[in-house]
């Protein structure tokens, strides 16, 4: 089988990655005379991380004129009050990082991608938004804590940015698959208008790793307040209800394929929701709210978190983890909920 996207272990398939090199900042040509074949950052004026430096993106350009657009936005916890984006250890992720093409580096050093595969993913564009604003990529707002630090909480309007950016440079792409792990699945879930509205004439999926939009039980009203969340067009009642925000992308998406991914009792999306355990609320989530012809899980038994670098060992009820995806990827008719 090929090898799926690039969120593979770079054991799982032979591929090589050249050093990382690095663009000057530009307009949308820039994305274009990046290096193709090799891991390129691309920092994006305008646009911060979490302690004010500029932002960017990574991009691997195919040399395929038309290619598919393959989008990976990162993952890595969230923070909303002093507490939180002072903690040690971390729970966010490069709250005080200067982004370059160094940390690329390190953030794609185990992702593969393998040109040798052939279509669709062997000849596809490759973008990677790295996590550096601690708000689910969704945040509008520069956030000073009292008796903290100053966060920009600036994911939402960096993630506009960046499609600003590659959409033009990849106009013509006939599919754009948007995925993410963890905190990168909601916010992938959260942008997902501003990738349908660049691309109009492209088949537009989603893929949320480890995702669920179930009800926060604590901390909802200081993520919005901090964060400034900029909700998707028409979210009706998201301000107080998280689970609304996947409703009103799964309706206003009717003809996108969005899948999640997820086991049925993420421990550690229990711990940053307020459960115990979260297999009741999940389920309702899956059986109510995953009642679309185009939405559809694969849920698995366990507690661990993530399921993108586990494609190929992950099963449920007998389906392989690496088989539904590839039937998502592809849009197969046969592609269906699966649970254990």
């Amino acid at each position: 089988m090929r090898c799926l996207a690039v969120i593979v272990v770079a054991a799982a398939c032979h591929s090589s990655n050249p050093a990382i090199t690095d663009s000057s900042p530009a307009g949308d040509a820039s994305v274009l005379d990046t290096t193709p074949n090799q891991w390129v950052w691309v920092p994006v004026p305008g646009t911060t991380c979490a302690n004010g430096t500029m932002a960017g993106f990574g991009v691997n350009r195919s040399t395929t004129p038309g290619a598919d657009v393959f989008v990976y936005i990162e993952g890595g916890g969230a923070c909303w009050d002093t507490a939180t984006c002072t903690a040690n250890p971390p729970v966010a992720i490069n709250l005080d990082v200067t982004y370059t093409a160094q940390k690329l580096a390190q953030d794609v050093a185990a992702l593969t991608v393998n040109r040798a595969a052939g279509p669709p993913l062997g000849t596809a564009n490759y973008v990677f938004i790295p996590y550096c604003t601690g708000d689910l990529h969704a945040g509008t707002n520069v956030m000073a804590y009292p008796g903290g630090p100053t966060i920009h909480h600036t994911g939402g309007t960096n993630t506009q940015a960046f499609v600003d950016l590659i959409a033009p440079a990849f106009a013509d792409a006939p599919v754009v698959w948007v995925t993410g792990s963890s905190a990168g699945g909601y916010g992938a879930t959260l942008d997902f208008h501003r990738f349908t509205a660049a691309w109009p004439n492209a088949n537009v999926e989603l893929l949320e790793d480890s995702s669920p939009f179930i009800p926060f039980l604590a901390n909802y009203d200081k993520m919005t307040a901090a964060w400034k969340i900029a909700f998707p067009p028409n979210c009706t009642g998201c301000e107080t209800s998280f689970t609304s925000v996947f409703d009103t992308v799964a309706a206003a998406h009717p003809t996108s394929r969005i899948g999640l991914m997820t086991w049925d009792n993420d421990q550690t999306i229990a711990t940053y929701f307020g459960y115990t355990s979260i297999v009741s609320a999940q389920d309702d989530l899956i059986t109510n709210h995953f009642d679309h012809p185009n939405t559809k899980v694969f849920e698995a038994t366990g507690t661990t978190h993530t399921m993108l670098g586990q494609l190929a060992t992950v099963q449920s009820h007998g389906v392989k983890l690496s088989d539904w995806v590839t039937q998502w990827l592809v849009g197969d008719p046969a592609w269906a909920t699966v649970r254990p």
